[in-house]
């Protein structure tokens, strides 16, 4: 999902005490509850990183359904995964749904220059990101994190076996914000429920078919968030098929994706992108099961398993009936939640006359949603000039129904 998910304080001594439950293994009993869990687990599954590496052995094209835009620990595993050898030679490609597409070619040539310092490669990304999307700034650091990434790991490599990043949101050319008109389109598009999924599907389809057809042997990673990376069975009446991205690139190529979901939480009620109330998946019964055995990182397929059988909770308005092993090729369990870090700001943002650009864009936002104009510009930029990291702010609300399998 787009937008900030809203912050709220956390008591440090509770940060603490519930950070040392961390991945500790539990002594004692197990709770009947959980126990199927724990019997699977207990079999030593792979890692998250080579359970998602071996999917490509069979699939072309690999999705991450990501959590919580924020949160950087899941970036630090979507980096292993390109700096993998396996992925270097076999793959090579990543398109995402944060970025727009209107980066390219600039961030792959970017990308692909050799040579350039700490302080060049830095001032390169700030300009993407002041250039990013349709929204007048886009929060999370973790952006950062994988620009740096790919350009310090294409260093390492011959220009022929580089990563190359295709950013696939809809095409939006933010270099010139005051064209009201440009902007207008860009906000009907996204604010359309089909139409943003559609746009996003069909670059990365049509972008892809165009690398097959140079290297029939291409494979790609896909890295979205929530309901984008569904698959065709997804569905929230009976029968219908939802308009997501990963519907509509499971079919373009059959039996060649598979979809992968990150350990996080599940929605109780979604009042819209950025009003939402969560739960731990399963009660907490997932969560409960890996602290129980003290496991952090592990992967597998859905089918056949207690978790795959269990109903399709993650989204509150799923059909009755569907199951993960419905939705889901797979999981990866990558950190507890006490061990999740989001991370808000971008160094610099604020800086070399950008307060007053982002001033112009938030004006013109606002004008064409038809809300009025709160005047936060200035002081949003300014908090945003510097990184902010904390734990997940719902801790407290979801270790809670954890500990209750533990007890």
């Amino acid at each position: 999902m787009k937008g900030k998910i809203r912050i709220r304080a956390i008591i440090a001594i509770t940060l603490l005490w519930l950070g040392c439950i961390g991945v500790i293994p539990m002594q004692g009993q197990v709770n009947p509850a959980i126990q199927p869990y724990v019997d699977f687990l207990s079999e030593k599954p792979l890692s998250a990183k080579a359970y998602i590496l071996s999917l490509f052995k069979e699939h072309n094209i690999v999705f991450i359904c990501e959590r919580d835009h924020r949160d950087i620990t899941q970036y630090e595993l979507y980096l292993d995964l390109l700096r993998d050898p396996y992925f270097v030679n076999q793959v090579g490609v990543l398109f995402t749904e944060v970025g727009s597409r209107s980066l390219n070619p600039e961030l792959n040539r970017f990308l692909h220059t050799p040579g350039l310092d700490s302080t060049e490669v830095d001032k390169h990304i700030l300009h993407f990101r002041r250039n990013m999307l349709y929204f007048p700034i886009w929060h999370c650091y973790n952006w950062n994190m994988l620009a740096k990434g790919i350009y310090q790991l294409n260093q390492t490599l011959p220009a022929e076996k580089q990563v190359s990043w295709y950013p696939s949101d809809i095409y939006f050319e933010t270099k010139s914000p005051a064209d009201t008109a440009r902007l207008k389109v860009a906000y009907e598009q996204f604010n359309d429920y089909y139409q943003r999924d559609s746009l996003m599907a069909d670059y990365v389809i049509r972008t892809f078919k165009e690398m097959k057809a140079k290297n029939p042997d291409q494979k790609a990673l896909v890295i979205m968030n929530y309901r984008h990376a569904f698959n065709p069975n997804y569905q929230r009446q009976k029968g219908v098929p939802e308009q997501n991205v990963g519907r509509f690139l499971f079919e373009a190529f059959p039996g060649q994706c598979a979809n992968v979901l990150m350990n996080q939480f599940a929605l109780r009620a979604i009042r819209s992108d950025n009003d939402i109330a969560i739960t731990p998946t399963q009660s907490g019964k997932w969560d409960a099961a890996f602290q129980y055995l003290g496991m952090n990182n592990a992967g597998f397929d859905f089918s056949g398993t207690p978790f795959g059988k269990d109903n399709f909770d993650h989204d509150p308005r799923t059909y009755p009936g569907i199951t993960y092993q419905d939705v889901f090729t797979g999981f990866v369990y990558y950190r507890s939640i006490p061990e999740f870090r989001i991370a808000v700001g971008v160094p610099h943002i604020a800086e070399d006359g950008f307060a007053a650009e982002y001033e112009k864009r938030e004006a013109v936002f606002y004008e064409l949603m038809q809300e009025e104009n709160p005047h936060e510009a200035r002081e949003q930029i300014r908090e945003l000039n510097q990184i902010k990291e904390q734990q997940e702010d719902f801790l407290p609300e979801l270790m809670t129904p954890i500990r209750q399998w533990l007890e």
